[in-house]
């Protein structure tokens, strides 16, 4: 996703009715997250365009267009794609490598005389990955491309940070090249650099273990300090997977730790940071995906649904805020709600976009949009920092009665007689009611829909949550 002026741009895949493969999209919305147009470009040869990476689009500083990288899924192939500003495709370059089974484009980054494409090869001979860096023209053609291999391991792409004129510093996470039992699989964080015509400058490497899966988003302090996303790992045995925990890390000029937080719990695989970037108050905003257990009846034992994931880091690296939020959900399947990238406003406020994949009545996929405040609020009327680190009033110090209800939910507390927030929220997460100050000690539900809500009392920073059921 770019920001032009007052124009979202979003790029990635789509299915058009009539068509059998996926097709490369280029879609504008205005910052209300109203679309403008739209364009569909497909393959001559019916292949599908593979789903693109968060840096996979970038603006030209020219203000000219837009390029984009991605792959073909059955050619395997990468290519380059070059857009106006209305989304019309200029020009379209693949670039078959007889030495790479499969080509994954990650990453595109402009340069003053042409551009950098980044992502990793799968090498034929011993199907290990390797990362890549290309140079092309601004017309697609080819200059140089050298690949970055890790003896014995695999070597897979994070991100690029342009520090110079003559200086790329490349993220990246190595594993073992070769299927190892998963309790002994360790991993690490790579950060290298090359010059102007790919050559190696320098390069740091971790230690191997499940303390650092890797270096994703990379960038350089004020201080001159290294910070990047990355994730803790542990092995659990009872199921037989590396369970991830997200992570920040700051280290100094000679990558000394600094600081190292860890974000949500480290108890499923499916449990990341996507991206981070920089935001212009200082500190970074991450993205990713979370797992979720909505509590239905009966309350599942497991996760059955996987949630955008947003969380705002100030300049030192402490968390300030964080929210979750489930674009579609099912009470059968669940669903799957990615988020990918996110652009920061002039006025603050963040735009993040993403897919949701749903499975009913059929399945499908959704591109969806969420803009919230620069402290993390959908609701502006009544906002406040959304913080995961509050502290829980006990649930049985609240009560609520009657439940189910058809109009009024009274409630009850022995040590609260004026809470900060009363808030109603339906299954989705959506804010359905909002009161401030308030001495009320009941809620008006009789304009909801029959189904089950929340109910979210907050006092002093301290907040419980029950669950209510309005029946007719």
């Amino acid at each position: 996703m770019e920001l032009a002026g007052d124009t979202l741009v979003l790029y990635g895949s789509a299915l058009e009715e009539g068509w059998q493969a996926f097709g490369m999209l280029f879609a504008r919305f205005d910052t209300s997250g109203h679309l403008i147009d739209y364009h569909i470009c497909n393959d001559s040869l019916n292949d599908d365009f593979t789903a693109v990476y968060p840096n996979s689009l970038v603006k030209l500083s020219d203000n000219s267009g837009y390029v984009g990288v991605g792959q073909f899924f059955y050619r395997k192939n990468g290519y380059l794609a070059r857009f106006d500003n209305s989304g019309a495709l200029i020009y379209l370059r693949e670039f078959p490598d007889p030495a790479s089974e499969v080509d994954f484009y990650k990453e595109v980054k402009e340069l003053s005389d042409g551009l950098l494409i980044l992502g990793d090869k799968q090498n034929t001979s011993n199907g290990v990955l390797d990362v890549f860096i290309m140079k092309t023209d601004f017309e697609g053609n080819k200059i140089w491309e050298q690949k970055f291999s890790t003896p014995g391991r695999q070597t897979l792409f994070g991100s690029a940070l342009i520090t110079d004129a003559n200086e790329y510093v490349i993220s990246a996470s190595t594993t073992a090249a070769q299927g190892l039992p998963l309790p002994q699989i360790k991993n690490t964080s790579k950060i290298f650099a090359i010059d102007s015509l790919g050559n190696a400058k320098w390069q740091w490497e971790s230690q191997p273990s499940l303390e650092e899966l890797g270096a994703g988003s990379l960038f350089k302090t004020p201080e001159g300090y290294w910070a990047y996303t990355s994730a803790r790992g542990w092995y659990n045995a009872t199921y037989n997977e590396i369970s991830k925990q997200p992570k920040f890390i700051i280290r100094d000029d000679n990558f000394d730790i600094i600081r190292d937080d860890t974000f949500g719990v480290a108890d499923f695989p499916i449990n990341y940071f996507t991206k981070a970037i920089e935001l212009n108050e200082g500190g970074w905003l991450a993205i990713g995906l979370k797992p979720v257990n909505y509590p239905i009846p009966p309350v599942p034992m497991w996760y059955n649904s996987f949630s955008g994931w947003m969380v705002r880091l100030d300049s030192q690296g402490e968390q300030l805020w964080s929210r979750v939020d489930t674009a579609f959900w099912s009470y059968e399947t669940g669903s799957v709600n990615y988020l990918y990238d996110a652009v920061e406003l002039p006025s603050g406020s963040i735009v993040a976009c993403g897919f949701s994949q749903t499975y009913e009545p059929f399945p499908k996929d959704w591109g969806w949009l969420i803009k919230v405040s620069k402290d993390g609020c959908l609701d502006t009327l009544f906002c406040s920092p959304v913080s995961t680190s509050f502290p829980i009033i006990p649930d049985k110090a609240v009560t609520l009665y009657p439940n189910p209800a058809t109009s009024w939910v009274n409630i009850q507390s022995k040590s609260i007689d004026k809470w900060d927030r009363i808030e109603v929220f339906n299954v989705h997460g959506q804010l359905m009611q909002a009161m401030r100050n308030t001495t009320e000690s009941r809620v008006d539900i009789s304009r909801l829909d029959d189904g089950m809500y929340f109910i979210r009392l907050t006092k002093a920073g301290q907040y419980v949550t029950k669950k209510v059921i309005k029946r007719r």
